[in-house]
This record gives structure tokens, C-alpha cells and sequence, in this order.
């Protein structure tokens, strides 16, 4: 074997991470260099590499919260290198050292089936899909289940989103929830995953009308809302609210969503729910939202569509 594993984090040479960083572009060049340079939060975060002498020539990233939640991603070879066993040997070295951080779930996506059975070998499970883009799960732990997660009875908080929340809401987007629509303006539906869709949250602080609040628990994140303000340029005081709350804490929805609309600089608020979602109906109806449109077959998953229904608040 002519490589090597090296592990890549903000601590490292800078001519390592420049060449971590050459594989990626747009959101995620973003991210992972503000990750390399200083950590987000209490988030822990880095790659394993194959190298070639100076050379990189593989990458898997880990990121871990403080409460030990991970996310696997930026998974690449390259085209050079494939067939040595490269993604295999990142991809085991990077769940050993999730192990050693103590995590307790890993989360992941993929949208090529070789790749899943790659996941799958290590103990990954599925947990749902958005067309090709499958999500996988891989519990370490038995507090990294779902009853732990989400159990009842969990002391909460309403905050604004931090840097480090990125894997505590992943766990939140891939439980086991039948919510439709998960974050319509950010393209989350049924059995979607959330990595490059929080680089966007992130991107959007500081701007004009942008919110967030989180519905923080004990255990992770059971809530999230945002205002996205409208980026027409005639829509400068248009944006979108949006909500996914865990079931079992339905109850806290209009505590937060009281939060969230508290204070918004904008003058009016759109707003997506399935038609079959009675209860996010009703609580829009109560807050004097009113239905706008009906859009059939907005959103398609594989082979199935669903309608929306559009609702609008003037504030």
C-alpha cells in the first residue's frame, strides 16, 4: 500500500488542510475551511485522509456535538486512487474514531447505491430517502436511540440556533416522524438528511429578516423554526416560516412559534403544509394564517407526489 491514513483537523499544517480542501467547492469549501481554521462551538470536527506522500488522495469528514451526535460525511476518492480500498479504510477509521469520541448516533447520506452497501457493512441502517439521496443511521450507543432521543418528559428551552447544532438537528430531521414537509424553502421532506441545507442557515445569519429558534431538550435538539426572508428583489419584506417539532413535544409548538414570530422585520410570512396535516392546519387557522393557494403535486419523492397548501400572515 502506497498511502497512508492521516487525520486532518484545525490543528494540522495548513498545507494538510489545503489539501483536504481541494476536493470541495461552494457550501462545503465554506464550511470546512471555517472548521479547519477555528471550531464551530463545542463542535468536534476533522477529517481522515489517505495520503499519498504530500498528497491527498481520499477524505471522510466526522463532526460531533457535545452531546455526541455525528454526522460522516464529504466522502471522496480520488479517480486515480479507486479501487485500493481507500473509501473502505477511511470509512472504518473514521467510525472507530466516533467510537473513541464516545458518540452515541452517526448520521449519514448517500446517493449511490455502491456507496450504501459500503455503509451498510459497518452497521449503518437506513432511515429514510428524498428520491436518490437515502439517509443512514449508525447507533454506538443505547442513549443514541430514538426513545432516549425524544423521550418524554424532557426539560426544554427556546434559544437562537449556535454553530455547533448542526448534528442535534440532523438527528432531529432523520427520526422516526411522519412529517411531510420538513423545511419547504430548504428543499426537506419526508426522509430527508440536513448538512448542506444548515451551511445555508448558517450563510443566511445577519441577514435582514433571518431567525431562528431552536426548541432545545436534554438529550438534542426537538425543535426548530425559521424566518427565510424572500431573496427577490421585490419581495424585500417577504420571507418563509417554517417548523419541524418532534412529535412528542407538539405541545411547545406555539411557545415557539410565538418566539419566532416575535419581533420579525418583515410584513408578511408564507407558509407550506401537506393537506393531510391537520394539526399544522389547524394551529396556521388559530394564528390567523390564511390558505392562499393549493399546489398539486408540488413535491415528488420517487414515485409519489403530494399536494401543498399554502398559507399567508400579514403582520
Amino acid at each position: 500500500m502506497g498511502w497512508e491514513i492521516k487525520h486532518v483537523d484545525y490543528k494540522s499544517t495548513e498545507d494538510e488542510k489545503q489539501e483536504v480542501l481541494k476536493f470541495w467547492t461552494d457550501d462545503y469549501a465554506w464550511a470546512t475551511r471555517s472548521r479547519l481554521e477555528t471550531p464551530w462551538g463545542a463542535e468536534t470536527y476533522g477529517f481522515v485522509a489517505a495520503f499519498d506522500g504530500h498528497k491527498c488522495i481520499g477524505t471522510v469528514s466526522y463532526a460531533l456535538s457535545a452531546r455526541k451526535l455525528g454526522i460522516l460525511s464529504q466522502v471522496f476518492t480520488d479517480p486515480e486512487y479507486r479501487g485500493q480500498g481507500i473509501a473502505t479504510a477511511t470509512v472504518r477509521e473514521t467510525v472507530d474514531t466516533f467510537g473513541r469520541h464516545g458518540a452515541r448516533a452517526v448520521y449519514l447520506a448517500s446517493g449511490q447505491e455502491w456507496v450504501r452497501q459500503l455503509y451498510r457493512k459497518f452497521g449503518f441502517e437506513f432511515v429514510g430517502a428524498m428520491g436518490r439521496r437515502h439517509a443512514f443511521k449508525l447507533t454506538l450507543d443505547p442513549s443514541g436511540n430514538e426513545r432516549t432521543l425524544f423521550k418524554e418528559g424532557q426539560e426544554t428551552a427556546l434559544r437562537s440556533m449556535l454553530p455547533d447544532d448542526q448534528c442535534d438537528i440532523c438527528a432531529l430531521f432523520n427520526a422516526d416522524h411522519n412529517c411531510i414537509v420538513k423545511h419547504y424553502l430548504l428543499g426537506c421532506y419526508l426522509g430527508s438528511y440536513f448538512e448542506g441545507e444548515f451551511y445555508s442557515l448558517k450563510r443566511m445569519e445577519g441577514t435582514k429578516g433571518f431567525r431562528s429558534t431552536i426548541l432545545d431538550g436534554e438529550e438534542t435538539v426537538l425543535g426548530l423554526a425559521t424566518v427565510l426572508p424572500s431573496d427577490m428583489r421585490h419581495q424585500v419584506h417577504r420571507g418563509v416560516l417554517d417548523w419541524l417539532v418532534h412529535p412528542q413535544y407538539a405541545d411547545r409548538v406555539p411557545d415557539l412559534l410565538d418566539d419566532i414570530l416575535g419581533n420579525c422585520e418583515l410584513k408578511s410570512l408564507d407558509v407550506f403544509a401537506d393537506p393531510g396535516d391537520t394539526d399544522r392546519l389547524n394551529l396556521l387557522e388559530r394564528n390567523q394564517f390564511k390558505e392562499i393557494a393549493c399546489l398539486p403535486w408540488q413535491v415528488q419523492i420517487d414515485d409519489r407526489s403530494f399536494t401543498l397548501k399554502q398559507y399567508r400572515i400579514i403582520l
